[in-house]
C-alpha cells in the first residue's frame, strides 16, 4: 500500500512548515533587538563611569559582537529553512492548473519593483536588513572595545574633570 499525499496535503504541511520557520525567524530577531538595547544602555553607562566600568565596557562590547555574530547564523538557517518550503511551493505553482505565481515569481518582480529605484526607495528583503543589522552591532561591538580600551589607557575620557561648588552663596 502506498502513502501518497494530496495537493492539498503537500500545501499545508509546506505552508505550516513556512509559517513556524518565518515566526520563529522573526521572534529570533525581536530577542537580538531586546538584547541590543540591553548591552546598548549597558555600554553607555559604563561609557559615562568611571574607569573601574571600562573593563566591564569591554566585556559587554565583545558580548555584542558575538550576539551578532551567533544571531547572524541563527538567521541563516532560519532562512535556509524557510527557502526549503518555498521551493516546494514552487513546484506545487508550477504543477497547479491555475496561474498563482506567487512564490515563482516573486524574485523576478522584486528586480522588476526596484529597477529605476535609488538605494533608498528600493525593496529591501528581509534578510538583507536583517544582516545590514547583524554586522552594524558587529561593528558597533568591535568599536566599543578599541574605545573602552583607550579609556583603560587613559587616552580618553568622558569623565568630566570640573568639581561643583555647591555651598550656599550668602547676600549680607
Amino acid at each position: 500500500m502506498t502513502n501518497k499525499i494530496s495537493s492539498e496535503q503537500a500545501v499545508e504541511h509546506a505552508w505550516k512548515y513556512f509559517e513556524l520557520h518565518s515566526n520563529q525567524r522573526i521572534t529570533m530577531f525581536n530577542y537580538f533587538l531586546f538584547i541590543v538595547v540591553g548591552l546598548g544602555t549597558a555600554i553607555g553607562v559604563s561609557m559615562q563611569s568611571s574607569i573601574t566600568f571600562a573593563y566591564i565596557g569591554i566585556f559587554l562590547s565583545i558580548f555584542l559582537s558575538v550576539s551578532s555574530f551567533f544571531f547572524w547564523k541563527l538567521d541563516q538557517r532560519t532562512s535556509f529553512l524557510i527557502k526549503q518550503s518555498e521551493e516546494v511551493f514552487k513546484k506545487l505553482e508550477r504543477n497547479s492548473s491555475i496561474d498563482i505565481g506567487i512564490f515563482c515569481n516573486e524574485e523576478n518582480n522584486l528586480i522588476k519593483a526596484n529597477e529605476k529605484k535609488n538605494f533608498f526607495s528600493k525593496i529591501m528583503t528581509y534578510g538583507s536588513i536583517f544582516r545590514a543589522t547583524f554586522l552594524v552591532m558587529g561593528i558597533i561591538g568591535i568599536m566599543g572595545v578599541l574605545v573602552f580600551s583607550l579609556i583603560i589607557a587613559k587616552e580618553i575620557s568622558f569623565e568630566s574633570n570640573s568639581k561643583v561648588d555647591n555651598t550656599p552663596i550668602c547676600k549680607k
